[in-house]
């Protein structure tokens, strides 16, 4: 009898689903369209870098769009401009018919402050920053950060020794660092190499933090050209671009190294390097040396922005601030190898 009832149960099942299933009603329901008169203009990037040589003037920004069957123009307004440092070219992108890119928009900038190797941001926004397409990609504001500098290539020094006064090794084995050189620096086009007969710009970067001493990469770059003999070394300075028609600055001094120093009063500083002097050691007799040990001179001082004054360093964090730096010397060889310029 039991039997019979699990038998009756299994034939009442389908029946009982089948009814339950009647009640599904088949609808279509229609996608969203977006205005007729939406653009969707956007930003492909919230975030650009611009990397220019130095030399150069200027960088192009475009807008991009989502409907594009009619010639249209966008404008665009600046969010972000410190000191008003950059410049556009116009305040709208223009979009002609069945274009999805808009012409571009040159950015310039103030070229008596510029700087080398130091970060420049520009926010743009269009759309008052609110999307006006439903299927709009990208975004409605951008930031563009814009640095100058060369390109720098480590893989065609050798590495190196760093033997320096303030890390206790310079009559000792020193810290190894890698050298790099600007691979963009002077390069004589129309003699390939190894026959490159001008200049060579050389650097040690984030001096302090490479030689270990300094956890955090500092803005300390020991960065120097050399004439085609690899001698008569001289910093990269600011009248150096000047004298290349390049209107460019370049800081040597007050280079954050990274490293701190704190006093009595419960105040850190930051401590910070000047540029003194760099000459070259000669290590043979040859006219053109491959293989040359170059000494740099710096100072080291705890800085105060706000009352602007250096103080001298000191192992103990409970002294009272003295002002005044000290001097320090590093020595390291750099191996030059032919057509290092490339």
């Amino acid at each position: 009898m039991k039997l019979n009832k699990f038998f009756f149960g299994l034939l009442m099942t389908p029946a009982v689903m089948m009814v339950g299933c009647s009640d599904y009603e088949d609808t279509e329901v229609a996608s969203p369209e977006a205005d007729a008169d939406a653009i969707g203009a956007y930003f492909e990037s919230s975030s650009v870098s611009e990397q220019l040589s130095p030399g150069q003037t200027s960088f192009n920004v475009v807008l991009n769009r989502a409907s594009f069957s009619e010639a249209v123009n966008v404008p665009v307004k600046i969010t972000a401009n410190d000191d008003n440092f950059f410049s556009l070219s116009a305040n709208q992108f223009v979009f002609d018919a069945e274009k999805q890119v808009s012409s571009p928009i040159t950015v310039t900038f103030n070229q008596s402050t510029v700087e080398l190797q130091k970060t420049y941001s520009l926010g743009l926004q269009v759309a008052d920053g609110v999307k006006d397409h439903l299927y709009g990609a990208g975004y409605t504001d951008a930031v563009y950060s814009m640095v100058i500098d060369y390109t720098w290539k480590s893989d065609s020094l050798a590495s190196t020794m760093v033997k320096d006064e303030y890390a206790g090794t310079f009559d000792k084995e020193g810290a190894l660092a890698a050298v790099e050189i600007a691979k963009d620096f002077e390069v004589d086009e129309e003699k390939p190499s190894p026959d490159y007969t001008k200049n060579s710009l050389v650097r040690i970067s984030s001096f302090f933090a490479t030689i270990g001493k300094s956890k955090a990469a500092g803005k300390d770059h020991i960065q120097f050209v050399v004439d085609k003999d690899h001698k008569n070394p001289q910093f990269l300075t600011t009248d150096y671009l000047a004298n290349n028609e390049i209107s460019l600055k370049v800081n040597t001094t007050k280079l954050a190294t990274g490293m701190t120093q704190k006093f009595a009063e419960k105040k850190e500083y930051p401590i910070c390097m000047d540029l003194v002097d760099i000459d070259a050691i000669a290590s043979t007799a040859e006219a053109k040396t491959d293989n040359v040990t170059y000494q740099v001179t710096y100072e080291l001082y705890a800085f105060d922005e706000k009352a602007d004054k250096k103080y001298l360093l000191s192992t103990e964090d409970d002294t009272v601030p003295v002002e005044g730096n000290t001097q320090y010397k590093a020595k390291f060889e750099v191996k030059f190898v032919k057509a290092s310029a490339e």
